[in-house]
């Protein structure tokens, strides 16, 4: 399934995460991180599946700035549910989502990088 979302729901999951955060800074990062998700290359798709496109939209989310206090949370959640939406219902314990915090908050981290933290984390049975 290629599942692709778009701004409106981005700034749903802002609403829902963002610690009542006032109205973004910048759109043009969640637009960005909304076409970075769906980027394709010689018509193949830059992010294949569903960890690297929640990893691009993490990555896009939360370290560039746009929100005034939650932009890593917004990413976090983000990323959540997008697996969600993909049918891969992830279960981070504290521990992941201090290791996705630390990740994102270090200049040289990757998209790749982020992709292989949330294939460790724990799956809903």
């Amino acid at each position: 399934m290629e599942l692709h979302i778009d701004v409106p729901w981005i700034l749903q999951v802002t609403e829902a995460a963002g610690a009542d955060d006032p109205a973004p800074d910048d759109y043009g990062v969640p637009v960005s991180a909304v076409a970075r998700h769906r980027a394709e290359l010689f018509e193949q798709p830059v992010y294949d599946g569903p960890y690297a496109k929640a990893a691009a939209l993490i990555h896009t989310l939360g370290r560039c700035g746009w929100l005034e206090r939650s932009n890593l949370a917004v990413a976090a959640a983000t990323g959540v549910m997008y697996l969600e939406a993909a049918g891969i219902s992830v279960k981070p314990t504290r521990n992941d989502a201090i290791a996705l915090k630390d990740l994102l908050l270090d200049p040289a981290c990757t998209c790749g990088q982020i992709a292989a933290l949330l294939r460790t984390w724990p799956t809903a049975s």
